[in-house]
């Protein structure tokens, strides 16, 4: 039997962890919080700093090989990892994706594809100069470790000076962008086989995004050119294991890419119902016999993030549709905890 190990214990962990389960595989959980959402569905589990080598030695001989369930986690403890037994995806594509200035020059250097305008930020003076090219309309972000809205600044006149008393090192200015709705595609890419999920529709509030809807209400020329960018750059990043691309369709109907996750994307949750193999069974597919399947989707339909308070209304919701609880300790302003999906 293999055993597969993951580096994190969030919901992500949690519905890896139930798909393995299905697919007769055991698993293992590296988390350094203690009270983690897949707990009770892994087999074993490992809590600890990414720094603890005792801890690590255990983790690594749990597993034949090991997947993420987020990209925040030291490159180093990755390719640690890596150097005895495999990581899916590598820990190289990780890299890129973990840190939004890195990922934007990767992705235009792949011909036909194009992001936002950006620009690397270091002082105030840097902020000051390239803010004023884009007409005082951008985001500013912290380059790693920022998720969810996290790290994040609208920038507007009016809050420029707040700006000022921000420590601006390894930030990125990205102008904000006009755009008709925003996109995105789920690939899944072994050495034998790639393929992709239907493009879906996402919309964000406040940085989070609230739902996914299946199909994406674009015209059909719009749907190839996606589902094209998607492949070059699974292709040009050398995918092995699963990675979701998040797009902007612009009024034009050119689309530019918005970020990479290499890991399940919360966009996918709603292959848990309405696909025959989930987003989760696929990337399980893809690490152990390196051929995805079809995803075969049964039906139109939406799924909603239950964020922050809303969980309060979690017997509305399971009476209602197909919820699925992220079993967090505490309920916080934007975290998500939980999700709902329904045939539309």
């Amino acid at each position: 039997m293999n055993n597969l190990g993951i580096i994190g214990g969030g919901q992500l962990g949690m519905f890896i962890c139930q798909a393995a389960k299905n697919l007769g595989i055991k698993t293992s959980i590296f988390s350094n919080a203690k009270d983690f959402s897949a707990k009770k569905f892994c087999d074993s589990f490992y809590i600890g700093d990414f720094k603890d080598k005792k801890i690590f030695n255990k983790f690594i001989e749990s597993a034949d090989f090991f997947t993420i369930e987020t990209e925040n986690i030291p490159f180093e403890f990755l390719d640690s990892i890596h150097k005895k037994k495999t990581v899916f995806p590598d820990p190289k594509i990780v890299r890129i994706c973990q840190n939004r200035l890195i990922e934007k020059k990767f992705l235009n250097s792949i011909k036909g594809v194009k992001t936002a305008n950006f620009f690397s930020i270091d002082k105030f003076t840097d902020f000051e100069k390239n803010i004023k090219k884009i007409n005082y309309k951008g985001i500013l972000k912290t380059c790693e470790f920022g998720y969810d809205g996290k790290g994040q600044y609208k920038i507007f006149d009016k809050n420029i000076n707040h700006i000022k008393n921000l420590k601006l090192e390894n930030f990125i200015l990205e102008e904000i962008l006009d755009f008709k709705l925003e996109i995105s595609v789920i690939v899944c890419r072994g050495k034998n086989k790639i393929i992709s999920y239907p493009v879906v529709q996402n919309i964000h509030k406040g940085s989070i995004l609230r739902e996914t809807i299946y199909p994406a209400n674009i015209n059909n020329r719009t749907k190839i050119k996606a589902l094209d960018l998607a492949f070059r750059i699974a292709e040009e990043i050398n995918l092995h294991g699963i990675l979701a691309v998040e797009m902007f369709v612009m009024k034009n109907e050119e689309i530019l890419i918005n970020e990479l996750a290499p890991r399940p994307h919360n966009s996918g949750h709603w292959t848990l119902d309405y696909c025959e193999i989930s987003q989760f069974q696929n990337l399980i597919h893809t690490i152990v016999d390196g051929s995805p399947k079809d995803p075969k989707p049964s039906c139109n339909c939406k799924m909603i993030n239950v964020i922050g308070n809303d969980f309060l209304k979690k017997s509305v919701f399971e009476e209602k549709y197909k919820f699925y609880d992220y079993l967090k300790e505490k309920i916080k302003p934007s975290r998500k905890m939980g999700h709902y999906t329904f045939k539309t």
